[in-house]
This record gives structure tokens, sequence and C-alpha cells, in this order.
């Protein structure tokens, strides 16, 4: 069934500019929500990737989030001619700076507004000694449901400020109150200040957090497939540089509690 499910999903992204974002996506997501939902979800990433300039203003706002923050990044229109990031050519000092940057780039658009560009591939990124890093996303981007930001932003701010109660208020919003310990796990452990991202054991959590959702017959919000591309995507760049990050220093400084 899931796979007939996520068939469906494919053959509506074929042809369009975030087709093989579906590759990311975890298989267990589409055991535990509706098609309907499913649907609708890809609907608006068909929409989305069709309206140029709808996509040139949220990439602007975006812009302006990142620049408000203090997270030097040129965003610009996507560039087919880009070469990507090269981690083996880059110095230590510029992948560790690199892959603290892409980090306030995910918490500052879930913090800042509605719209979140979800391509944080490697291919999207350019970076070299002394420049600016450079962001080409293509034009795959979704507008969160309000109660479902509102959770997310609960949830982040919950946990990585030691808040208990607005952490608990984050995982009911979302629907994963009996689902915590699995979805902390992608978090990562321990302080979070030295975090090694493993594609393969965020899959791993990230399947354990829906199977249990499925168990409890829970059905998760739309929101939830572009929120585990999102994460796909931002394991899969860091993973690549190779290093431990400082994942709650980079959401202190995004959100101004530094």
């Amino acid at each position: 069934m899931a796979r007939g499910i996520r068939d469906v999903i494919r053959r509506a992204a074929k042809g369009s500019s975030w087709s093989h974002f579906m590759d990311y996506a975890s298989p267990a997501l589409f055991e535990v929500m509706p098609l309907r939902a499913l649907l609708a979800q890809g609907k608006e990433f068909v929409a989305n990737g069709s309206d140029a300039r709808r996509y040139a203003k949220v990439r602007e706002t975006i812009a302006s989030s990142l620049s408000a923050r203090g997270v030097a990044v040129e965003l610009g229109p996507q560039d087919d001619g880009a070469e990507g990031l090269a981690p083996l050519s880059l110095s230590e000092p510029l992948r560790r700076k690199t892959g603290h940057q892409i980090l306030e780039i995910y918490f500052t658009q879930i913090l800042a507004g509605p719209d979140t560009i979800l391509d944080l591939r490697a291919d999207s990124f350019s970076a070299s000694e002394g420049s600016t890093l450079r962001w080409r996303p293509k034009a795959f981007y979704v507008q969160w449901q309000p109660e479902f930001l509102t959770g997310l932003r609960d949830l982040y701010s919950g946990f990585y400020l030691d808040d208990e109660p607005r952490f608990k208020s984050g995982l009911y919003q979302l629907g994963l109150q009996d689902s915590g310990d699995a979805l902390v796990s992608h978090l990562g452990s321990g302080d979070q200040r030295s975090v090694r991202f493993e594609t393969s054991a965020f899959h791993t959590s990230f399947h354990d957090t829906f199977l249990a959702c499925r168990d409890r017959g829970v059905a998760l919000h739309r929101n939830f497939l572009a929120l585990g591309i999102y994460l796909a995507c931002l394991y899969d760049v860091l993973e690549s540089l190779d290093l431990e990050f400082d994942v709650r220093g980079a959401f202190e400084r995004t959100c101004g509690h530094s």
C-alpha cells in the first residue's frame, strides 16, 4: 500500500523541478500519512515550482531574514552551471564554517517566516576561501501551515532552550506526544554541541518516529513530507562535510539566545 502511494506521488512529480527530491523522503511517511494529505502537499510543490515570480519574492524575503540574523550567505536564483560544494577541496576551517552557516539557514527559515526553501543539497551551495557562501537552490519550497509551524517552532525552541513545557507542547501540536524519544534522537544526543551528521542514522530515527505514529493510529500532517525532505537534505550536505557541528549554538545564534 505504501509503495503504491509513493508511486502515485512520484508520477505527480515526474518532470517537475522537485521530482528527484522524493528520494529523500522516508518510506515510513507513506505508511502513516493519508493519501489526500500527500497529494495536497505534492500539489503545492508543483504550484510553487511553476510560479517563478512568487519564488523570486520568497527568495528575496528569505535573503532578508538571513541578512537580519547575520547569516553570511548570498542567496540567488538557481544556477544549473554551479559546481556545488566539493568538500574534499575545502580546508577544515572552511568546511566547519560552511556547515554552521547551513545550520543557521535551516533554523532561520523555520523561525523567520512561513516559507522555507527545502533545497539544502550540496549541489545548491558553493564555497571558497575568502568568499561568501553562495546558495542557488531549485524552486522547491513550502509554505508551512500555521498550526504545523507553531508546533515545529515550539519543538525546536523547547528542545534547544531547555524549556520542557514548550517542547512537550510542540510534540502535542505535531501529534507526536508519544513519539518523543524517537524524534529527539534526530536532534542530537548530549548537549548538541558536537554533532556528527549521518544520513543513515537520521532515516532510522525518523522512520522509528513515523512507525510509532502508525502504531498509535496517528495520521500525520501533510507538512511532514516537506519537513522530512528538508531534514534529509540537511543531513546529506552536513554528512558530506565530515565534521562535528555545534547545532545548539547554531540555534541559539539564530534565535538571538547567544
